[in-house]
């Protein structure tokens, strides 16, 4: 049996009707649409067609306001994550700064942390190489 999708309400439809739907299109001169929307009030009273779905609202996430780390917090996740970082250095560096990274203030102090253990990285990676040469 052939169907065919409709415009907005989607619906599958044989062909007889939807030569039917297309010949009452250009006998009123309204969209196939219009017209289903019609035809389902027609025949199921107080239904609401699929057109007039309410639409779901995205839930908002509630940001917390940053609250920039103690030297012990950042002691300790830096500890969790066997790091060289100097947690002390950490703190007075972004607190200089008004927690501000570049442009932008600081969401994440972590992410920040993790940002100078690599930066540390690279360094010990060239001394090695050129201790190896020597």
């Amino acid at each position: 049996m052939y169907s065919k999708r409709t415009s907005r309400l989607t619906a599958d439809i044989t062909l007889d009707t939807h030569n039917l739907l297309r010949e009452a299109c250009l006998k009123y001169d309204a969209p196939k649409g219009k017209l289903l929307e019609r035809m389902i009030i027609n025949f199921c009273g107080d239904a609401k067609p699929a057109t007039q779905v309410a639409v779901v609202k995205k839930e908002t996430v509630k940001r917390t306001m940053f609250k920039p780390p103690t030297v012990e917090e950042v002691r300790e996740y830096c500890d969790s994550r066997c790091n060289n970082v100097d947690p002390q250095n950490f703190v007075d560096h972004y607190t200089g700064n008004g927690w501000i990274r570049g442009k932008t203030k600081v969401k994440c102090w972590k992410a920040c942390v993790r940002t100078w253990e690599n930066k540390d990285k690279p360094a010990a990676k060239s001394n090695e190489s050129l201790q190896g040469n020597w």
